[in-house]
């Protein structure tokens, strides 16, 4: 999926990302029994960017005015150019999985294969694989083994090697990142308030916002802070978060607005201290329980202070990815 023009709301089921290239490339690396071939779905920058990630799309499919319609009549000629009769269709989000029914995968009675729905960013084992095995008896031992090969990559995205930060010597700017994926969140000006606020008790503050992050344009206008430095970050999510002592998973009023159970599970599988409201992972989870992860330091009300008190918390208590 490709970055949203700013102020253009996309709604958390409908993610796919860095995180969806991550969870394909960990199926990829675990999965050498089969032969995968893998389609990306946006302009250009997606498929250099799934392939820098190590999913290596053989093809794109643009989507058309970002219908699943229209996305699905490229994605068809892409099927019968392969020439090759598939044994199932994996789709790393809700939008690519709504592109594959309509373009014939699923339980329906033309389908080219089976379906199976597995989105990290909110990964529910059990729903997928009954659509998957439903009427496929006779191949039904060997799709659950892929179906539980997928999960476990949904579950566990792969991990780039990178160079991890070291921690901040006393004085240095402490690197925070808002955590967005796809890069749009209406988070942004909280994020910056809280930051603000954050640095102003403690050391000075380097703040990461993903590129296209909606609302970016208008952070970069607000006054400037001695104690807080903004920076936009065009690096894919492993690189990004490399560089990082702190994640912000900072909520808006609207399910669009703020990170997804996947993404900071992805986050603290890294190491690295988590500001999240607890109570809206858990709203929005239905396979990852994150509620008493060490590393979870929990928002009680999207406000700059609450911003600020548990990023403070974060920075002092939690270890950082160097340190595991």
């Amino acid at each position: 999926m490709p970055p949203p023009v700013a102020g253009v709301a996309i709604d958390w089921q409908e993610r796919g990302g860095d995180l969806s290239s991550l969870a394909c490339a960990a199926m990829l690396d675990a999965d050498d029994s089969s032969v995968h071939a893998v389609v990306a779905l946006g302009p250009p920058t997606v498929r250099r960017r799934a392939a820098a990630l190590g999913a290596d799309p053989i093809a794109r499919v643009p989507i058309p005015f970002g219908t699943p319609h229209a996305t699905a009549n490229a994605f068809r000629k892409v099927v019968h150019h392969c020439g090759v009769r598939f044994d199932a269709c994996v789709a790393w989000s809700a939008f690519a999985a709504r592109v594959a029914r309509l373009t014939g995968f699923g339980p329906s009675r033309s389908d080219f294969a089976p379906l199976l729905e597995a989105d990290p960013h909110r990964p529910d084992s059990e729903t997928s694989r009954l659509e998957l095995l439903k009427g496929q008896n006779e191949r039904r031992d060997e799709l659950a083994a892929l179906a539980t090969r997928v999960f476990r990559a949904a579950h566990a995205p792969a991990a780039l090697p990178t160079s991890l930060v070291q921690p901040p010597s006393e004085g240095e700017a402490v690197t925070v990142a808002l955590l967005a994926d796809p890069a749009a969140s209406g988070a942004s000006t909280l994020a910056w308030r809280g930051a603000v606020l954050a640095a102003a008790a403690s050391a000075p503050v380097r703040l990461l916002l993903p590129a296209g992050c909606a609302g970016s344009r208008r952070v970069g206008r607000l006054p400037g802070a001695d104690t807080l430095t903004l920076e936009i970050d065009p690096d894919p999510l492993p690189q990004r978060l490399a560089k990082v002592h702190a994640v912000l998973a900072t909520y808006g009023p609207a399910s669009h607005e703020h990170a997804s159970p996947g993404l900071v599970a992805y986050a603290l599988s890294l190491g690295l201290p988590v500001v999240a409201d607890v109570a809206r992972l858990n709203e929005a989870s239905s396979g990852i329980d994150l509620a008493k992860h060490p590393n979870l330091h929990t928002l009680h009300a999207p406000v700059p202070i609450e911003v600020a008190r548990a990023l403070l918390d974060a920075l002092d208590g939690a270890p950082t990815a160097a340190e595991v």
